[in-house]
């Protein structure tokens, strides 16, 4: 049976079956058919090449805009007054129901009927095109200002008789007039319905004509395929739908909420949004005129309160989301959009204290989110730094890129000049779990807590010292969640348990959940990954991975929780119902090619499968000039003439390890070139040592003569017969191992110990 040769909607290749008639059984097009347009195959050229733009749409022309006033309305169609309340449905009415008449039950009369017709004038200046489109609440007209000879849209009432029309209009003309942004259509006149008694029955917006390109038009016309919707525009179109509700809550005293945000309320208007009818807007809390909310879209909480709230805003925002993603092409390379989905759900639960804090940080995790998916699309954009954590001091994972300390040679057992000289193999330097706990990001602080100005003042803060409580102030989480973090710097038993006690207070303390349980969450793991190492148990590595999964689904945009469930991932491997570790540390490192940990992390894990070359091609991506470059170089060396553990990769080529002793004399200039290391003396003298001692070993490992690696102790005849190569090389190790032992004069142990080496690697005198 034939496969389908089209695409889905997202990207991935249909899968389905061919039938006999020549349509697929999955997605229903002829195989013969165009199908939808044809994607490029590399994931560069996927969604627009700028973050957050959009792809420029021009509105239609007026005329093909218009419809039939006489076309069947898609509305419930109720009784003009709001005591009766009355819908026009059985048992009512039976059968197509009259756009205007009298309500059956009252005698109310009712039109749902465009109330301006071509030709009609509004107070001297507005010539009436025709209708356009009808909403919810009202009948939107094209229209002509003839005063300034541009074109404009015209809201009115659906129904002329609306009881509450004049009180609907008047809210709408308030709101539209006390709120003023970029990505809301913007009023521009208030013309006033009176009857003939003079009294105001409503009214008319003038507002911007934005056009007609709404999300549902553009959902529409990719699901006909006649555009392509990628994941980075939805993205985009949250990005500046947030602005507008943002601006919307922050607006001050009262705060507004949208209410009815949904793929028809928001338009793609040249190269951006705008959000329109706005006749839903109120002040949070009003109840008054009844709430118009969409099903599919409103929050559950808002469906028994009938309040919306800026939570049921976010709702809506994510559910709107959710309909467009559903349409749009999702391929991305490793953890994909798993991001942006995640921002969704948040947006989306079910409990409004577990949705965003706002707009503002739904759109900076949905902002992350989308910054993650062009990253691993092979997109580079300006970094940017996060707003819920501060960079750690500390490198984790540094060892691998560090120049080992002396105690690496004195560590080892002393031996004979007739042992074979094995260098040891290179310590990965995965972090330990105290390590993690001490090393991650660290949470910027909330703002919201009454003693957050204490950590602003540079000459009284002290990042390392414990705080106490303001008796004066409320007690403070940020303080406790503070010494939770010194506690954890230091060794005791008795310090982590005093943490644990910090950690307790600050979590019985009330609070904004939306902005407290991530932080409480990270904390509680931090402690645990110490319990892991003090009680040598990994159940409180795998404990700490939770939380920070919880952290990770409250901020899906931040890197930082991805890192941290790398690192427990590598302690505790792979779990099958998530991302990988692998595709946590490339998300990471996609997205800031100056992360040292993250290139260190994926380094590791190359290493551990034997690719050596896999390791060295991510420590070579890692941005030259960034304070991580020199770790990565280092790494770099150490790597490219190891001996790796576990045996399965075979020692580098000798000449390898001479290009690596090129390139470290190099290091030793003093002016190295940009954004290389330098190195000290004595630092350049021990990783030299350290290759040297690998050079022999790749030496032995070619030379299958008698004594050689692996055939036990070496007799003095076969060191009297050294190549030339191997004698050079033992020379030189025997002189780092004196130079090694003059600098450590001061430890007799040491000192006696390096000359020991020098003595058992020496090359044989010739008699």
């Amino acid at each position: 049976m034939t496969h389908c040769p089209h695409r889905r909607f997202t990207g991935a290749s249909c899968g389905g079956s061919v039938l006999p008639t020549g349509h697929c059984a999955e997605c229903g097009r002829h195989e013969s058919g165009p199908g939808l347009p044809p994607l490029p195959a590399d994931p560069r050229n996927l969604g627009p090449r700028e973050l957050l733009a959009l792809p420029e749409r021009e509105p239609r022309s007026e005329q093909a805009r218009l419809i039939d006033p006489e076309a069947p309305l898609r509305i419930h169609m109720a009784c003009s007054a709001p005591e009766c309340g009355v819908v026009f449905a059985p048992p009512y009415t039976e059968g197509p129901v009259p756009v205007e008449g009298y309500c059956p039950a009252c005698g109310e009369p009712y039109s749902y009927r465009p109330e301006l017709a071509e030709g009609d004038v509004l107070r001297d200046q507005y010539r009436i095109m025709g209708p356009i489109a009808h909403g919810g609440q009202g009948w939107v007209y094209l229209a002509e200002d003839t005063h300034l000879g541009e074109v404009v849209a015209v809201k009115g009432l659906l129904n002329r008789y609306e009881r509450d029309g004049a009180r609907l209009a008047d809210v709408e003309r308030r709101n539209l007039v006390a709120i003023r942004h970029p990505r809301i259509v913007q009023i521009r006149d208030f013309v006033a319905r009176r009857a003939d008694t003079g009294e105001v029955t409503g009214g008319y917006v003038v507002m911007d004509d934005v056009g007609d390109g709404t999300l549902e038009k553009v959902v529409e016309e990719t699901r006909r395929g006649e555009r392509v919707l990628d994941i980075e525009d939805v993205a985009a179109y949250g990005c500046q739908i947030l602005e507008a509700l943002g601006h919307l809550h922050a607006g001050g005293e009262p705060v507004f909420v949208y209410g009815d945000l949904k793929p028809s309320n928001v338009v793609h208007h040249r190269d951006g949004v705008k959000v329109i009818d706005l006749g839903g807007m109120r002040e949070e809390g009003q109840s008054e005129p009844p709430a118009h909310v969409t099903p599919g879209y409103m929050a559950p909480e808002t469906e028994s309160s009938g309040l919306p709230t800026v939570a049921h805003d976010l709702h809506t925002v994510g559910a709107t989301l959710r309909r467009l993603a559903g349409w749009a092409v999702d391929e991305v390379p490793g953890l994909g959009a798993a991001s942006f989905w995640w921002v969704v759900e948040r947006a989306t639960r079910p409990d409004p204290d577990l949705r965003f804090a706002g707009a503002q940080d739904m759109a900076g995790q949905l902002r992350g989110a989308l910054r993650e998916i062009r990253a691993l699309r092979g997109k580079s954009d300006p970094p940017e730094p996060s707003q819920y954590f501060r960079p750690s001091p500390r490198l984790l994972g540094a060892r691998l890129g560090t120049v080992p300390g002396i105690e690496h040679w004195l560590d080892r057992p002393r031996r004979d000049r007739y042992e074979p000289p094995v260098a040891p193999a290179l310590d990965l330097g995965a972090p330990t779990p105290t390590e993690i706990a001490r090393c991650l990001p660290v949470p910027v602080h909330y703002p919201g807590d009454p003693q957050t100005a204490r950590f602003e003042v540079s000459s009284g803060y002290d990042p390392n010292r414990l705080l106490g409580q303001d008796g004066e102030q409320p007690t403070s989480v940020e303080i406790c969640l503070h010494n939770v973090r010194v506690l954890l710097s230091r060794n005791t038993r008795e310090d982590l348990e005093r943490a644990q006690d910090e950690l307790d207070t600050a979590d019985s303390i009330p609070g904004p959940r939306a902005v407290r349980r991530w932080r409480l969450e990270w904390h509680r793991a931090l402690v645990a990954l110490r319990r892991a190492d003090l009680d040598a148990d990994l159940r409180q590595a795998a404990e700490a991975k939770g939380h920070f999964t919880l952290v990770h689904l409250d901020l899906p945009g931040e890197y930082a929780p991805k890192l941290a469930l790398a690192y427990c991932g590598e302690l505790l491997g792979d779990d099958t119902a998530g991302p990988t570790v692998k595709e946590l540390y490339e998300a990471v490192f996609a997205r800031n090619a100056s992360h040292g940990g993250a290139a260190l992390g994926l380094a590791r894990l190359a290493l551990r499968e034997g690719d050596r070359d896999a390791a060295l091609d991510v420590l070579g991506r890692v941005r030259a000039g960034s304070l991580d470059h020199t770790v990565a170089r280092i790494a770099s060396l150490r790597i490219r003439t190891a001996r790796l553990p576990g045996g399965g990769d075979p020692l580098p080529a000798p000449t390898e390890v001479d290009a690596a002793l090129t390139e470290l004399r190099s290091l030793m200039r003093r002016n190295p070139g940009f954004g290389e290391p330098r190195l000290s003396e004595d630092e350049a003298l021990r990783l030299g040592t350290e290759l040297l001692e690998w050079k022999l070993d790749a030496l032995r490992s070619r030379d299958d003569g008698p004594g050689r690696m692996g055939s036990g102790r070496i007799g003095a005849r076969a060191l009297r017969r050294l190549s030339p190569q191997e004698r050079d090389v033992r020379a030189q190790m025997e002189r780092h191992y004196r130079q090694l032992a003059a600098h450590h004069r001061e430890s007799a142990a040491a000192h006696d110990l390096l000359v020991d080496l020098s003595h058992a690697v020496r090359p044989q005198t010739a008699i």
